[in-house]
């Protein structure tokens, strides 16, 4: 075994389920129990979204607010789900600079997160890229869940894992502080990212 080092932004990003219950719906603000189900599988992108502006000590609303917040603004759109410039023009809304980024390697996630930039990052759902889908049949693709990422490991230089929140719709797939293997995480991301900072972009960033 090589040398291990693992690296994790120096702020504290609270974990958020997108998993809504008859006991949660009325702390999270929803109007009905029924509004708070039917955005249990819908709402990763402001789960995420809460999870890294709480990292930047922002006051954020709950999850129902927020919902219709981002839903107003445009960032949510039927069929799609969440986009990620509008999460990104969501953030920008309390004080924090964010990019919607795409086709970007393992790599140059780890240049952004070196850059102190949490990002939300586009898997497959549960890390499952290229495995069977028992929810709706068919096999796993590259994306389509939304989840917050500030660190990654290393062995002798080499990327090895990748530090994540997983908020999920089903109680035991959410899993805070998760470090997943490289093998898992090329299997399922999108390639697609938004970075966020308290500090304006360089040009060199861009």
């Amino acid at each position: 075994m090589g040398e291990k080092k693992q690296y994790r932004l120096p702020m504290n990003f609270p974990f958020y389920t997108q998993q809504m219950t008859v006991d949660n719906w009325e702390m999270e603000q929803f109007p009905s129990f029924e509004a708070a189900d039917h955005w249990t599988f819908r709402s990763c992108g402001i789960a995420s979204l809460r999870m890294v502006l709480d990292g930047f000590g922002k006051n954020v609303e709950r999850h129902g607010p927020m919902i219709e917040k981002g839903v107003a603004a445009g960032a949510y759109k039927d069929g799609v789900g969440w986009i990620h410039w509008g999460l990104a023009h969501m953030a920008e809304e309390y004080g924090i600079y964010a990019e919607a980024l795409r086709g970007k390697t393992p790599e140059e996630l780890k240049a952004v997160l070196d850059s102190g930039c949490p990002c939300i990052i586009s898997i497959a759902p549960f890390f499952q890229g290229g495995q069977p889908n028992p929810y709706a049949g068919g096999i796993y693709g590259k994306g389509g869940h939304l989840i917050p990422c500030f660190g990654y490991e290393t062995v002798d230089g080499e990327l090895t894992a990748f530090l994540v929140h997983h908020p999920s719709a089903f109680a035991e797939k959410n899993k805070p502080e998760w470090w997943v293997p490289m093998e898992d995480f090329l299997a399922s991301f999108g390639g697609n990212f938004i970075r966020f900072s308290a500090e304006p972009f360089s040009a060199e960033d861009k």
